[in-house]
């Protein structure tokens, strides 16, 4: 895995317009090939369900979709406050991240592998950094490391080969002008990431991702905002999985501004705006919202499913589909859910705990913490076909 962090700008042919252009990979200095990816020629249009919503029926007794194991972790932090979940699963390995703030203005981070055989927990990096967005790919672990720096946040992107420890940087960049760091997601080829290169008057914004068997990084998107004039687009937030890459953009023209979630192959787009989470299934969009969460479908004839909480400032997040019609996600931070969009149903997945984390779901395996600051348990589960 090369390197890939000098981009030649006359190479990456983006138009300065606000919306995309085709597809194009960045020109490295360790690789001289361009590999071009033709983007989408179908154009998105609203959609929305001919039918009337249904709402989900709450089960409350809880379900089982496969075997769980649970790993108290504890042990290894004793004596500390720990807020520690799953970040990555590989060969039956659990991969995450815990931070010590070392003093006012410092933070040291340590990525850990445990192995749940052995009952071992084995350092594989420690920054002087935040590290966040641990995620991977196949046999490939990747993160962000970011620490404060003279105009803003200064940030890198980094991957680690599991089979032979050889780690490389994917990308750099300072984050100004309260631009937020790359927050990395990844679906079982690739790793997604978007940049914004923000100045005082304009925000240009390019969609990233790395292809792991080309071993090659990929600029798609660009998007641009004039912050004087109020015009142009920013995305703020994507998913790019198996099923295809959606995001959540926010329009500006003429004066008023418009949010719309969209996959950039054209089957789904709606104006929304107020998300607290979203993913991107087979079938079916999830998108979550103050007091309720709903089940968009693709498919314009089928109906939308809706599951309103009982607590309208209640929120949910980390949705996971485990199939074309489960999906799991979270409720607060205190529980996980399960809807079967075959069934109409919601039903409980873990009891009601202190702290739960998001899960995670990785080649058929969901993953989570429970802890309350001083105590940490991981949880996994085999999910049953």
């Amino acid at each position: 895995m090369y390197t890939k962090t000098a981009f030649a700008v006359a190479a990456l042919a983006l138009a300065v317009i606000s919306g995309c252009t085709n597809d194009t990979a960045s020109v490295t200095q360790n690789s001289s090939a361009v590999k071009t990816e033709a983007a989408s020629q179908v154009v998105a249009t609203p959609i929305s369900s001919e039918n009337k919503p249904v709402a989900l029926s709450k089960k409350e007794a809880l379900v089982s979709v496969g075997t769980t194991h649970s790993y108290n972790l504890s042990p290894f932090f004793v004596g500390q406050t720990v807020q520690v979940a799953p970040e990555y699963l590989y060969e039956h390995k659990i991969y995450y991240t815990h931070f010590i703030q070392t003093n006012e203005n410092k933070v040291s981070s340590t990525i850990y592998r445990y192995t749940p055989g052995s009952n071992t927990n084995e350092v594989i990096q420690t920054v002087d950094q935040t590290i966040g967005s641990l995620t991977g790919v196949s046999h490939y672990l990747f993160w962000v490391a970011s620490a404060p720096a003279e105009d803003g946040i200064a940030w890198t992107i980094h991957s680690f080969n599991l089979k032979n420890g050889k780690q490389d940087l994917l990308d750099r960049g300072v984050s100004r002008f309260d631009a937020s760091i790359p927050v990395l997601d990844a679906s079982t080829t690739r790793l997604s990431w978007l940049i914004h290169d923000a100045t005082a008057k304009k925000t240009t914004t390019l969609m990233k991702s790395f292809d792991v068997a080309a071993d090659t990084i990929i600029v798609h998107e660009q998007y641009d905002l004039n912050k004087r004039k109020q015009d142009g687009i920013l995305p703020f937030d994507f998913r790019s999985g198996d099923a295809g890459r959606l995001i959540h953009t926010r329009t500006f023209k003429d004066g008023t501004k418009t949010s719309r979630l969209a996959s950039d192959d054209g089957r789904f787009q709606r104006p929304i705006d107020g998300l607290f989470d979203f993913e991107y299934g087979a079938d079916y969009v999830a998108t979550g919202e103050e007091g309720h969460a709903a089940f968009l479908p693709l498919d314009s004839k089928q109906p939308d499913f809706t599951y309103e909480l009982s607590d309208q400032h209640s929120t949910v997040d980390a949705f996971r589909f485990l199939s074309r019609d489960r999906v799991i996600f979270r409720e607060n931070t205190s529980q996980l859910l399960y809807a079967d969009l075959t069934r109409g149903t919601v039903a409980p997945l873990t009891k009601m705990k202190d702290t739960t984390s998001k899960p995670i779901y990785v080649n058929g395996t969901i993953a989570y913490s429970v802890s309350d600051g001083q105590d940490v348990t991981f949880h996994v589960i085999d999910v049953t076909p």
